[in-house]
């Protein structure tokens, strides 16, 4: 009977031991996904970018004038990009970074879908290409003003920012 209770002991032992070996274990796999994480790269925010040749502005045609909403949209696009690469300057932790990147995306996911929707009501006519432009021109003046109130809390207490563009 000594020795099965001995044996007990030491089984008991042996599995305090193992947990002590998995609670440490499992302690620095934890260190380790901690500094895995802060060592990840800061990604860049994206730039958009529009995958037309710009027609000619003419207020005479329908050609024309989704000419004319090209060129607005193309203007909107820079001042956006201009105030986002500003914004991820003075961002001022990585992990506030990476969510911004993570939001940037996801708005310009949003503006697809949405100018998408919106000139799906004249799908197949020769307005919707000219819909589709003036609604990616309004998301962008949206998304502008967005940024200007972030930057806006991101300059509270600060002197050290630069001017808003």
């Amino acid at each position: 009977m000594g020795l099965v209770l001995g044996t007990a002991r030491s089984w008991r032992a042996m599995l305090w031991r193992g947990a002590r070996v998995i609670v440490v274990c499992g302690v620095l796999l934890i260190g380790a996904d901690i500094s895995v994480a802060s060592s990840a790269p800061t990604p860049t925010p994206p730039v958009i970018t529009e995958p037309f040749t710009p027609l000619p502005c003419h207020h005479g045609t329908t050609l024309g004038l989704e000419g004319c909403a090209e060129g607005q949209l193309l203007s909107t696009d820079r001042r956006v990009n201009k105030e986002v690469k500003l914004l991820f300057t003075v961002i001022p932790t990585a992990h506030q970074k990476q969510s911004f990147v993570q939001v940037e995306r996801e708005w310009l996911a949003f503006r697809k879908a949405d100018c998408s929707t919106m000139s799906a009501v004249f799908e197949g006519g020769t307005i919707a290409p000219l819909e589709y432009a003036l609604c990616e021109v309004r998301d962008d003046e949206a998304r502008s003003s967005d940024l200007y109130s972030y930057f806006g809390l991101l300059e509270e207490g600060r002197s050290d920012l630069p001017a808003w563009p």
